[in-house]
């Protein structure tokens, strides 16, 4: 059902391309990009090679518009180990295509001021900058954990209608679920779920296998829903939200625990575990706005997260011996009758026409669920602009996060990130920044404090 949805949606787009010939002419623009970055220290190991074709096509059409987004990346390093990888060119030279959007938009499609959107699509909601707890329709890209704020497009219907100028209503279908997509490369582990072993200082695992248990594909059990009003009273922009859907980032809800025979490893147990990861419904109720108080910038955002089940943690351990029963201990996680809240609230503002500062604080990331294992971050930058804004410099960058605030100094993480950018004309972006890492604890960038590096990025705008 799902490739029968997609392949309509395919030659809808594609026909419309042709249909629209005489009306006005196709516009292609995009950038060419190169992303490299380095770990310092001892090693100096090579963290990320991309370089990007990002292609972008727009055509207008009497009252609907096309629109289509494509990634043509060679990303990765070359990752071989035997002579037939050298016969496999995506190993030897690694590549990947992406259709981040395409779709069809009409205005007035039944009766005025009703617009339809149809095809994979980015629908963006909040109001805060990149980091957005209201955002949840489309599935996050994690792929880059520091690409803050980045989504896929989702195969949707997305209707908006229009209350007069002020004020509107939108709804949005999205008929089959897409989970988030996790990091790569030396941040691969960054959120994936932890969990404890038997508390034995002699236990070794030998061997972690992970199982996904996914929602059933069934048309309507396995979709999204999401509907908003948005609004605008006396300089303040606001949304209400409402999505019901499933959560992008699994739960691990199950550990089995299989013993290895001691003979083959007499002086040590050595275990196999087998953990199984689920996603659950859940219900998000959201509120942002937007305003400018004498030329600050103020924006906030609160989401309410409730499950749709118990989520619940079960361990397995296995007996050696086939007679004794395995020992089973079951706990819940999450309970569905304690919902939770993540907001961010925000503020910028322009200091003459060079300068500018901006300052977030947000309680509970992306991947953190559960009141007490939501986390605080506060972030700064401030940046100016010389040279007529051909060069760009942001010496104050970066984040504090508290995990604890009952034991700060084990439960902390500082992130430093300076850049400078050159822009030697308008279309071109040469830049070089640092990311300095440090903290305790099991928060997200305490996890990957070791992983310290410069990035060199080159973009080209067309």
């Amino acid at each position: 059902m799902k490739k029968v949805f997609s392949s309509i949606l395919v030659v809808l787009f594609f026909c419309n391309i042709v249909w629209a010939q005489e009306n006005q002419p196709l516009k292609i623009f995009g950038s060419l990009s190169t992303d490299q970055r380095i770990i310092t220290g001892k090693e100096s190991e090579w963290a990320w090679n991309e370089n990007r074709l990002s292609l972008k096509l727009e055509k207008k059409v009497n009252r609907g518009k096309l629109y289509g987004e494509i990634w043509v990346r060679n990303f990765g390093v070359p990752n071989f180990t035997n002579v037939e990888h050298l016969y496999n060119r995506g190993i030897v030279d690694p590549f990947d295509v992406q259709v981040r959007e395409a779709y069809f938009q009409i205005s007035d499609i039944f009766i005025p001021n009703l617009d339809l959107k149809i095809g994979r699509q980015r629908i963006a909601w909040g109001s805060a900058d990149q980091m957005n707890p209201t955002d949840n329709l489309n599935p996050h890209d994690l792929e880059d954990i520091l690409d803050f704020g980045r989504h896929r497009g989702s195969d949707a219907i997305n209707l908006t209608y229009y209350i007069k100028n002020d004020f509107s209503i939108q709804a949005v279908f999205i008929p089959f679920f897409q989970p988030a997509n996790l990091p790569v490369g030396v941040f691969s582990d960054a959120i994936f779920p932890s969990f404890e072993l038997p508390a034995d200082t002699n236990v070794k695992i030998n061997e972690i296998r992970t199982v996904i248990k996914k929602p059933a594909l069934k048309f309507g059990t396995n979709s999204t829903v999401g509907f908003k009003f948005k609004a605008f009273v006396k300089t303040v922009d606001f949304s209400l939200s409402y999505v019901y859907g499933y959560d992008g980032l699994p739960f691990l809800t199950k550990k089995t625990v299989i013993p290895i025979d001691p003979i083959i490893y007499p002086w040590t147990w050595r275990i196999d575990v087998e953990a199984e990861l689920s996603y659950v419904r859940q219900h998000i109720l959201g509120l942002d706005f937007s305003t400018n108080i004498k030329g600050v910038g103020v924006w906030g955002e609160a989401a309410l997260f409730m499950l749709g089940d118990d989520v619940r943690d079960s361990t397995i351990v296995n007996s050696i011996l086939p007679l004794i029963p395995p020992e089973v201990t079951d706990s819940i996680v999450l309970n569905r009758k304690k919902p939770f809240l993540k907001f961010i609230i925000g503020a910028d503002y322009h200091f003459g026409k060079s300068s500018y500062i901006n300052v977030q604080y947000m309680h509970g990331f992306i991947h953190e669920r559960g009141a007490k294992e939501l986390s605080d971050y506060l972030f700064l930058r401030y940046d100016f602009r010389l040279l007529n804004d051909r060069l760009y410099l942001a010496p104050i960058s970066g984040a504090v996060i508290i995990s604890d605030w009952k034991e700060v100094k084990n439960n902390y993480a500082l992130v430093y990130m300076p850049q400078i950018s050159y822009y030697p004309i308008p279309e071109v972006e040469l830049s070089l920044s640092y990311i300095w890492l440090n903290g305790k604890g099991e928060g997200l960038f305490s996890k990957i404090q070791d992983y310290d590096m410069f990035l060199i990025k080159a973009k080209f705008a067309f």
